[in-house]
């Protein structure tokens, strides 16, 4: 089981397959219970051993724990089982170090909800009762009739679990052919539990199989039979491979395209970790071409295309979610995507152009937006038309989801046009956007009593002020309550910052070298990060303050890089003896490796180095160096080369430029997982911290506060900072020393909460 290597030091090796629980990383050995190689430590029992020896499932994994496992031990086990669900767990007591009784067995279960092994000796006469189908003995039913003995062991199943396979032993009888029909009236009776009562779901996805097994007969690679002769749960890795399919992203157009086609009369959707709806659950289609939900526990349910209205559709539009489509006849297929679409300037990556409209947020076949595209169709002028979906509810309002929100903003910036923003529902964040920051009009429906209204408002509103229809004036008045239009950058300057990717930049700085390197174009890059600040700088229209301390308010963090880069690549086109130097870049493949003094002119291809990520060359280096190591060594060079500014041209201010830019491009951000550290984000923490110290000579006011923000660094990067601080803060400023030491014993103390 591979993923036991993601916590090697809770666990080591005691056999093949068997794994026996050592030290919890962050508790001392006294509080935890040790195996017999540890001196001073008691032994656990023999038999104990030979318990996981004998229950552990033929292609998983034992693991000896205490039988009272910490909360942290607790959920290690539910994210393995999650993970691949092949495994048994043998306790021990905590007082004897020997095996457990049925009846402690059984309670420990119950609040692990995992499968266990069992002595034979536990169960026969006095022991307690234990419900029908929980306990499963090692040997099979004909060999202990041959011999007539009891089981040598069992293994304890979880209520759940066995719940799940009885649902599941009812498709073994009556007559009626795999169907939709069929799957109906299976689901109809319902009410199979899947949860234990703290709602852990075992890892076990036995239901989705039902409805797999009810519609179209035995998987793929997985037959009925032999999912009910298991003992273990069945994962979701477990589920896809019984499909023989690997699941894949896919826009919700294309799977309901395949629907409406004909190709697909399923589809399995595992929707993302933090999707409302996190979980998996299939979509069906009936001999009538509807839609319905499907999860094996519950009757079938029509599925109702509208995230805002259904969570469970939710997860359809979420562009984490992964698919298995599955045809007529139960095979599962990968459908013909579209190719990627090119990108356009001044349209976000997550938007749709139907004539003078922009669409943002989920695209189907949504009423609300029928509706509104009908009313928009009449009016002269670019939209921006949002499908709210919302977010996580602040003490500050509603919120949009993160990716409509940086979707919202991106369009307004490059599209200093647009006037007017549309949404399908009200949403306190859409309204700070669009009105606070950007300075257009908002329209946004609203209830007065029972009777819906349009609400207008924009930077040049004293309130907001209602209509009874979009067409009848309201889009017209919007128009006039915006701020007028400012002038955009040129196209040349707008091919460069409306690049999704840093990758993108470094392309287009490439291709167009010649023309951007000018002091033209530097005085009006200067020029946009100057108005984007004094944006920020103007009066709030909601609360108190300027614009910038509203919560909801998005600095650009990446204007400031794209003008350090064009100056950068100045400097270095004026210097008279750069010609034929090759590019400064990292010289060594480790963090610690001692760092030269750079000699020369840095010339762009360093920042972009960063920014990119630019693999390094293991022939040069003499080892290969990993992906995150090597956006480290990047870092490295960029901050070595602030130690000699007058001979890199390099300054510190320049730097933090570039470090808070990166992945905070539009196409980088759309990229990211939930739920994924800002490691980025806390890298540029700690240089910020680092320039104030240059700016004001010593520790900024409350740099502890700002370090404790950041989601905390791995300790790859604590190691990082740690050389850092020591070999080359301290000598360009040696009298901030102390300060500077505190300030990596405070990196060096960090929780370590994001890992790599």
């Amino acid at each position: 089981m591979e993923v036991l290597a993601d916590c090697p030091e809770w666990f080591t090796l005691a056999g093949l397959g068997v794994f026996v629980y050592q030290n919890e990383p962050g508790r001392s050995p006294s509080a935890t219970v040790m195996d017999g190689n540890n001196s001073g430590s008691r032994v656990i029992d023999s038999q104990v051993y030979d318990l996981a020896r004998q229950t552990r499932p033929p292609a998983g994994v034992a693991l000896i724990i205490p039988d009272q496992p910490s909360e942290s031990l607790r959920a290690y086990l539910h994210d393995l089982v999650a993970a691949d669900g092949q495994l048994v767990v043998v306790p021990f007591s905590s007082r004897t170090f020997g095996l457990l009784d049925l009846t402690g067995a059984v309670r420990l279960q119950d609040r692990l909800g995992i499968v266990m092994g069992v002595p034979g000796s536990a169960v026969g006469e006095g022991a307690p009762t234990v419900p029908e189908g929980r306990l499963v003995p090692i040997e099979s039913a004909e060999k202990l009739g041959t011999t007539g003995r009891s089981a040598t062991a069992y293994r304890l199943l979880p209520d759940a679990l066995v719940a799940n396979r009885q649902k599941l032993g009812e498709l073994t009888t009556g007559t009626q052919p795999p169907s939709v029909a069929k799957l109906a009236s299976y689901s109809a009776t319902g009410g199979s539990p899947t949860a234990g009562g703290d709602g852990f779901v075992a890892g076990d996805l036995t239901p989705l199989a039902g409805v797999y097994y009810a519609t179209f007969g035995d998987l793929p690679q997985l037959p009925l039979a032999e999912l009910l002769a298991s003992t273990s749960p069945l994962s979701r890795t477990g589920l896809n491979a019984a499909l023989g399919w690997e699941p894949r992203p896919m826009p919700l157009a294309n799977v309901l395209q395949e629907f409406k086609s004909g190709r697909a009369s399923a589809a399995l959707v595992h929707a993302s970790s933090e999707s409302r709806t996190a979980g998996s659950l299939w979509m069906v289609m009936d001999h009538a071409g509807r839609l319905g939900w499907a999860n094996g526990t519950q009757p079938v349910a029509s599925v109702v295309l509208d995230g805002a209205v259904d969570e469970r559709a939710a997860s359809l539009e979420d562009p984490h979610s992964e698919f298995v489509l599955v045809g007529p006849e139960g095979l599962p297929y990968g459908p013909e995507l579209p190719p990627e679409p090119t990108w356009t300037p001044r349209l976000s990556a997550n938007a749709r152009r139907r004539g003078d409209t922009i669409l943002l947020g989920p695209d189907g076949p949504y009423a609300a937006t029928k509706e509104i595209m009908a009313k928009l169709a009449s009016h002269d002028g670019p939209v921006v038309l949002v499908n709210v979906r919302r977010g996580v509810r602040s003490k500050h309002g509603s919120t949009l989801d993160e990716l409509t929100a940086n979707s919202l903003h991106h369009v307004l910036e490059k599209n200093p046009a647009i006037s007017v923003v549309v949404a399908t529902e009200d949403n306190d964040q859409l309204k700070s956007i669009v009105v606070n920051q950007h300075g257009r009009s908002s329209v946004q429906p609203t209830m007065l009593g029972f009777e819906r209204f349009w609400a207008v408002e924009g930077p040049r509103s004293s309130y907001p002020e209602q209509y009874q229809s979009l067409t009848g004036g309201a889009l017209a008045r919007a128009v006039a309550l915006a701020d007028k239009p400012k002038a955009g950058p040129s196209d040349l300057v707008a091919g460069l910052i409306n690049q999704p990717t840093w990758k993108g930049v470094e392309s287009y700085l490439e291709q167009h070298s010649s023309e951007l390197l000018t002091r033209e174009v530097l005085r009006e890059l200067t020029h946009l990060v100057s108005v984007s600040a004094a944006n920020g700088e103007r009066p709030s229209r909601f609360g108190v303050g300027q614009v910038k301390d509203h919560p909801f308010y998005r600095p650009n963090l990446t204007l400031e890089a794209h003008r350090a880069l064009i100056e950068q690549g100045l400097r270095a086109k004026e210097d008279p003896e750069l010609g034929g130097e090759r590019p400064l870049e990292p010289q060594h493949a480790s963090l610690m490796d001692a760092i030269e003094p750079h000699t020369q002119t840095a010339d762009p291809s360093l920042f972009l180095g960063y920014l990119t990520s630019r693999p390094l060359d293991a022939a040069r280096l003499g080892q290969p160096v990993g992906d995150y190591v090597t956006g480290l060594l990047w870092l490295r060079e960029l901050l070595q080369a602030t130690r000699n500014p007058e001979v890199t041209k390099v300054h510190l201010a320049d730097v933090l430029a570039v470090v808070r830019a990166k992945g905070e491009l539009e196409g980088e951000r759309a990229a990211r997982r939930p739920g994924q550290p800002e490691i980025f984000r806390a890298h540029a923490a700690m240089v910020a911290v680092i320039a104030d110290f240059e700016r004001v000579g010593r520790a900024p006011a409350g740099w502890r506060e700002r370090l404790k923000a950041t989601d905390c660094l791995t300790g790859t990067d604590r190691v990082f900072w740690h050389f850092m601080i020591s070999n080359v803060f301290v000598p360009m400023f040696p009298e901030g020393k102390a300060e500077l030491r505190s300030i990596r014993e405070f990196m060096a103390a960090c929780h370590d909460k994001a890992g790599v």
